[in-house]
């Protein structure tokens, strides 16, 4: 079976982000005035189901994705999911000239040197970037993306089971740069080099787009569940209530006197989690030095960071007090992302205070929906597809 297929006209698609903490499920339609968000939901994944980015759980899985749609009232449909993990590779990389059919002969060859996991259990897709890499003769730039063959045919079996059309499966940044192009320039992704942090529960993942182009993706596993940890030990309480006092008491602080004005517990998870901020703050310096490093060209617009601007998504970019801190750690303008914002969807009729609340977990999910709806855009081969 091939995911894919041809661009058909479709009224409306879901998005399924499913994550190792939480299930975020989005529904646009198509309308006379371009696309809509029609609902949008969440809720936890069962415990143990997802391990490295494979559901090992599919039925648990289908089953609470299903109570979701029920909840929605949503029947089924067109659906995209994604897949997101240390193990997922996407890359550009140089490669010697030749055809499209000659490549896609040798694909899984020339993957070997670039993933970590045996090609032969693998999904491995490509696109062409640069026919002629300048100052390289007779080689060519690739993006190439591969993931685990268990990790898409986990996804799909899931959308299968919860009742649901499988459309395609495809890799996180990709519905990350989609989502974001959607604002209609609210962002500024044209010209400009972008950090995307997508902070989810056990990763987060940093992505980085130049002139709306993908260049770059890194997973540090450094997220919400690492500062949640973090909070337990320092304070010696559950895991239950650590969650509890990081979503609602605990503020991110840029100074002890700004610490001072939290009761005592909110202090400690605070001062708790620092170190982890900081790191993750080492990670994408890290990430910029090494794409500075491949231009050989620093982006002049960019400042001394290597970046023009910074955005976080995911459910741990919520943390109230982390835009600003990040803002005073790395010196350059940074946002939460609300792809609701404004753009090309539209979202008038849905609960303005949840998707405040929500938005930052929801990129991603509309990103994936979006790839079924917007039929002008092209189809990336960011998209590991299960043929079947």
């Amino acid at each position: 079976m091939g995911i894919l297929g041809k661009l058909v006209s479709r009224s409306s698609a879901v998005g399924l982000d499913i994550g190792s903490a939480g299930i975020k499920l989005v529904q646009l339609q198509r309308t006379k005035d371009g696309v809509a968000l029609h609902k949008a939901g969440s809720a936890p994944t069962p415990a143990g189901a997802m391990k490295a980015g494979v559901i090992v759980d599919p039925l648990a899985t289908a089953q609470a994705v299903r109570s979701l749609l029920e909840a929605l009232q949503i029947e089924g449909g067109p659906a995209v999911a994604g897949v997101a993990g240390p193990t997922v590779v996407v890359r550009e990389v140089p490669l010697p000239s030749m055809s499209d059919r000659q490549l896609r002969k040798s694909i899984q060859w020339e993957a070997r040197n670039y993933i970590s996991f045996p090609v032969e259990d693998s999904v491995v897709e490509f696109e062409v970037l640069d026919r002629e890499m300048e100052g390289n003769a007779g080689q060519m730039k690739v993006m190439l993306v591969a993931a685990p063959r268990d990790m898409v045919d986990s996804q799909v079996e899931t959308l299968e089971l919860a009742g649901l059309e499988p459309m395609a499966v495809e890799t996180q940044p990709f519905a990350i740069m989609r989502g974001l192009s959607a604002t209609n320039g609210h962002y500024q992704l044209t010209g400009e080099t972008t950090a995307v942090l997508e902070m989810g529960a056990s990763y987060t993942e940093i992505t980085i787009i130049k002139g709306g182009q993908f260049v770059l993706s890194r997973m540090i596993p450094i997220a919400g569940n690492a500062f949640t940890e973090a909070i337990k030990t320092a304070l010696e309480i559950s895991t239950e209530e650590a969650n509890e006092l990081k979503e609602k008491a605990m503020r991110v602080v840029l100074s002890e006197e700004e610490r001072a004005t939290l009761d005592p517990a909110a202090q400690q998870a605070s001062r708790a989690i620092e170190p982890h901020l900081d790191e993750v703050i080492r990670e994408l310096r890290r990430s910029l030095a090494y794409y500075d490093y491949q231009q050989q060209q620093p982006d002049a617009t960019a400042g001394d960071l290597g970046v023009a601007q910074i955005l976080l998504s995911g459910g741990s970019a919520r943390l109230p007090g982390l835009l600003e801190y990040f803002q005073a750690q790395l010196g350059v303008p940074v946002s939460v992302v609300n792809v609701f914002a404004q753009g090309e969807v539209q979202a008038r009729g849905v609960n303005q205070e949840y998707l405040e609340a929500q938005a930052p977990s929801l990129l991603v999910g509309t990103g994936l929906a979006l790839r079924e709806l917007l039929l002008d855009a092209p189809k990336d081969s960011g998209s590991p597809e299960d043929h079947q």
